[in-house]
Parts: C-alpha cells; structure tokens; sequence
C-alpha cells in the first residue's frame, strides 16, 4: 500500500509513473533487463526505445543506420555467414568500423543498467502515489488515456511499422518508425522484392535486393510489431494504475456515514477498469445518490499464472510472448540472410523465420517455465467493485445505469429483518 496521498494533482511528484501529452503516452513501467539488452544488441536504439527512452533510442538507430551503412556492417555479416570470409574482411570499411564496436557494445549496457534503474524508480513511485493526469487537450491533439487491445496494436503494425505506436498513443514514435521503415524499405528495394517474391519471379526479388540495406528490415520489423503489442499493454497498465489511485482518495475522502433507513437498497456491481465506472459514479450522483453512499474499490488480483496472451481485460505484461518474439526476430535475420542462396529468396524465408521463430521461442518459455501454470488467454476480471445505497424508488434507475455502462454482473441485496 501506498505511504503517501497526492490530494491534488498540481503536486508535482518525485518520481512519475507516467505523463501523457500532445507527442504520445510514456510510463515508468519495469521492463525485463535481459529483453531490452537483446534488443539492443539486434539494432542500437531499439532496447532505449523499449524501455521508453525514446530520444535516446533515436539517436542510437541514426548513428546505426549512418555509421552500418558506410562501414558496410550487414554485408560482412551476410558473406560471413553464407561463409564467404575474405570478401566479408574486403567488404568491411575499417575506419568506419572500429567507430561502430564502440558505441554497439554501450548500447547493449546502457539499455541493461536504464532497465534496472526503472526499475527502482517505478517502486519509489508506488510508495508515493503521484497522480497521474488521464488526459492532454492542446492546440495540436487531444490524447485520452483509455483502453485498447494489445492485439490490433499488434495486427496495425504487421500490416506496417508505425500504426501500432500510432494506435498506442504515441503519435511523435509512431512518425519516426513509419518514417524510418519507408526509407530503409525504399533504399533495400523491399517492395520491389516483396512483389516478385509473391508473384513466384524469386530469381528476380533476389536480384532487386540491396543486401546492405536489406539486413536492417527484420530487426525493425519484428521489434516494430513487439513494440507496439506492449506499448499498448503498458498505457492499459497506466490506466489501471490511475484509476485505482482515483478510486482509493475519493473513498478516503467521503469519510462522512449517513445513517440508513428501512425504506433503502443495497446494490452490488462489478466492472472492469474503464472509463464506465467514473461515468456510472456521476449518473447515480446526478440521481440525487449521496456521494458517500457509493463505495466504488479495485479489487486484488489474486490470478498468479502466466498468460501466453494478454488481453484488454487483463493486461498485467506477464506474457511470455518475450521469448517468442526474440526467436522471431533472430529467425527472420537468419532466414533472410540464407533466402541469398536458397531458391524462395530472402523475403520468403524472412517471413518463415519469422513465424518459425516465434513458435520455437514460445516452446522454450513454456519449457522454462513448466513449474508454473500457464494458461493460453488470460482470464477476463472484474477488478472494480461498486457498492450503491439508495431509496428504493431509484432502484430501478441505478440498474438501468449499470446495465448501460457495461456492469459484468450485479446484485440487490436481499432485505434482512431484524426480529
């Protein structure tokens, strides 16, 4: 349980959970250290990115797509790995290249040690419990926190790079990556390939691929797809985190007992964390409910298994879909790589690595974690429970209201009398 209260949010906080604004939703939200080292060892920029340090991460994906491309990184890996050596050693520019090691290898530990410290700074939130502001009006956008499903997040940024940020909320990052794909795409002549890869014509897509520029697209497109699919489930947490603060003061708050009368009803209604139970408290106010009359509390989880899917309902970010989408990613570099030399080509191949990859990194998490139970979706909760006291006459009325806004379930509770 928190140690302080914010009763207002103009205090500002030692250490945010969050902020949202006009340029996207950020959060303060802990990230697996191992995870974003590996991301960032597949592409500098992309582990600063996952952990939502995004000037950073911008910063270092320029430096890679600039300092790769003139010391011709990708080529020496493709050659080395199809086992062609010596013109790997000829093809790589060694000015350029002892430039690269440097800032490859600080990428990879400065994304591990910013995990880490998140980390902590995330608890040190907790214990304050600083609010969080739901929703930025400015001139330019208006940004709401609000729900959404992990899964179109995930389905928007398969079909291209940057509508699943963009679908997440975070408008200047899902710019950058829409941005980053067309360019690298159009200099690797990836649309060119795709056609002829799905025409049949593989002699041809592989011909028209700039194998240098080419190597970049499965890093980003695999870490595009996961970013978005946890962007969305971390503004879900967000939300949570914000709603539950709310309800918790406003109980505080109306410390005030009215003292109750037989002609009275108890009504019992669960929700999920969602904008309806904010609507549901002012409906039942504007229908003369005495505010200390509605007792509206999140509920404790108690679920402690792992989901291999998460969903809008319950979106703690105790997927294991981790693993799964790192073996996606190495697969696709590696089947790209070798599609060079086998007959369906590097797209074709990519695209099987991909989807090989993922299936094998999700049995490896399933095996690790054989001890736990697992469970394929993770259950739909009902994590608000609502508590109305009201006349008899407006009993009606208040179920009307639940019924519109989306209660799971509700109950009047039975008269007891009292011999």
């Amino acid at each position: 349980m928190p140690h302080q209260k914010f009763q207002s949010a103009n205090i500002r906080p030692r250490y945010a959970k969050g902020t949202i604004s006009a340029w996207g939703v950020n959060s303060a939200y802990p990230r697996t250290p191992w995870v974003a080292a590996w991301w960032s060892a597949a592409f500098p920029g992309f582990g600063h990115m996952f952990l939502g340090k995004y000037l950073h991460g911008f910063m270092l994906i320029i430096w890679e797509l600039v300092v790769n491309s003139q010391a011709n990184v990708n080529m020496g890996i493709i050659l080395s790995m199809l086992g062609r050596f010596e013109e790997a050693k000829a093809e790589i520019n060694e000015n350029w290249f002892l430039l690269y090691m440097a800032v490859y290898v600080y990428s990879i530990w400065d994304s591990y040690r910013c995990a880490v410290e998140i980390a902590k700074s995330h608890v040190l939130a907790e214990v304050e419990d600083a609010p969080i502001s739901p929703s930025a009006v400015t001139f330019f956008d208006v940004v709401i926190l609000d729900k959404k499903n992990p899964w179109v997040g995930f389905f928007w940024s398969l079909l291209s790079p940057g509508l699943g940020q963009l679908y997440a909320g975070s408008t200047i990052v899902g710019t950058l990556v829409l941005a980053w794909w067309i360019y690298v795409a159009y200099q690797a002549s990836a649309v060119s390939a795709w056609l002829h890869s799905f025409l049949g014509d593989f002699p041809s897509a592989t011909a028209a691929l700039d194998s240098q520029w080419f190597l970049f697209l499965p890093s980003m497109y695999a870490f595009a797809i996961y970013q978005a699919y946890t962007a969305v489930i971390e503004t879900n947490t967000l939300y949570d985190i914000e709603q539950i603060r709310f309800l918790r003061v406003r109980d505080e708050n109306l410390s005030e007992h009215n003292t109750l009368d037989n002609n009275t009803v108890q009504i019992i209604a669960t929700f999920e964390h969602s904008p309806f139970v904010e609507m549901v408290i002012h409906e039942m106010e504007k229908q003369g409910v005495k505010p200390q009359n509605i007792v509206a509390l999140p509920m404790e989880n108690l679920d402690d298994q792992l989901h291999i899917v998460d969903s809008i309902h319950s979106v703690d970010g105790r997927s294991i879909l981790d693993g799964a989408m790192l073996g996606g990613s190495i697969f696709m570099v590696l089947g790209s790589i070798y599609g060079f030399v086998l007959y369906l080509g590097p797209i074709i191949w990519g695209l099987l690595g991909l989807i090989g990859g993922f299936l094998i990194g999700l049995f490896i998490e399933i095996a690790l974690k054989k001890k736990k139970k697992i469970k394929f979706f993770s259950n739909r909760k009902s994590e608000v429970l609502l508590q109305v006291t009201c006349n008899t006459s407006l009993q009606e009325q208040m179920i009307k209201i639940l019924k519109s806004r989306k209660a799971n379930s509700f109950l009047v509770m039975p008269q007891r009398i009292n011999s």
